[in-house]
């Protein structure tokens, strides 16, 4: 493993950072094949088909390469979606746990449930968080065409505090094809976050367009977070560094949405804009933020 942390000269304090990636799709580059959506944001971050992982093993390797300690991996539910374009986009929660299974020491899975199958998709996020260990749940708004503060996606919310356990939101804009980002807009999380007071919540790509929206509905809540993920570190807005240097240093977490931006393209890009970022913010976005909300 990469001693990250002593390749960041302008920061490193001695110490080994142990970066947790927030956000990691286990896409390969079979499952892209058959989702058009999917290869419309291959194209869109101009990635070729014949790059894309072949296994979970090809993560295992970039992580290394590295320097990343541990990644979450993302499930996703769209049985009951009524999109036919995202017919083949499930990946059932019992394949997740197979496809991680030698690779529980480094992979964290989060599970995926589609709302718009009702008691159904309660009783598999039961069986996830209970019996499969999960440890979240990841809702994709705009590919399920619901919204957020949706009565369905509430038991689902109820039941991820009842497990102290967060739920991260797709917010803002999506690569994917044929699929609206009315449905993702990080305003309606505000309401969630009132509603279930204890449950963390993660607005994922920090609600860009919409990320000053974002960055207000954190600000006002202590159970919400932002990820980064889907964004080379130098493309960051800077009011967003602002308040990553500042009031919510404590509340934003490195992702990379792997594997649209690979591990190894993240880290370097990281190391020609660290000095954007306080040296304790360094630490706590690469890795304790996320040690904290997922309890590890």
């Amino acid at each position: 493993m990469l001693a990250f942390g002593q390749s960041l000269n302008s920061h490193s304090n001695g110490n080994r950072l142990l970066p947790i990636d927030i956000h990691v799709h286990p896409w390969t580059k079979e499952f892209v094949s058959r989702n058009p959506p999917v290869l419309d944001a291959c194209n869109f971050f101009g990635i070729k088909q014949a790059d894309l992982p072949l296994t979970v093993k090809d993560l295992i390797e970039e992580m290394n390469k590295a320097g990343i300690e541990k990644s979450i991996v993302l499930g996703q539910g769209a049985q009951n979606t009524r999109n036919p374009a995202f017919r083949n986009y499930t990946i059932p929660n019992d394949l997740l746990r197979k496809m991680l299974r030698n690779f529980e020491d480094r992979l964290i899975p989060f599970a995926g449930v589609d709302p718009n199958s009702g008691e159904i998709a309660l009783r598999e996020l039961r069986h996830a968080l209970k019996d499969l260990e999960f440890k979240g749940l990841k809702i994709h708004s705009s590919v399920n065409e619901v919204y957020p503060d949706d009565p369905r996606v509430n038991l689902l919310c109820e039941l991820c505090q009842e497990f102290e356990v967060p739920v991260m939101f797709h917010t803002g804009t999506t690569a994917l094809g044929n699929c609206d980002i009315k449905y993702s807009k990080p305003e309606y999380l505000d309401d969630v976050a009132n509603d279930f007071p204890d449950l963390k919540i993660i607005l994922a790509h920090f609600g860009w367009p919409w990320y000053e929206v974002a960055i207000a509905v954190a600000l006002r809540h202590k159970n919400v977070f932002l990820d980064i993920s889907g964004w080379k570190p130098r493309y960051l807005p800077e009011t967003l560094i602002r308040y990553i240097n500042g009031p919510l240093q404590g509340k934003v977490l490195f992702g990379t949405d792997y594997p649209m931006i690979r591990q190894t393209e993240w880290m370097h890009d990281f190391r020609s804009v660290s000095r954007k970022f306080k040296p304790q913010v360094v630490e706590k976005l690469l890795e304790s933020n996320a040690k904290r909300l997922l309890k590890l």
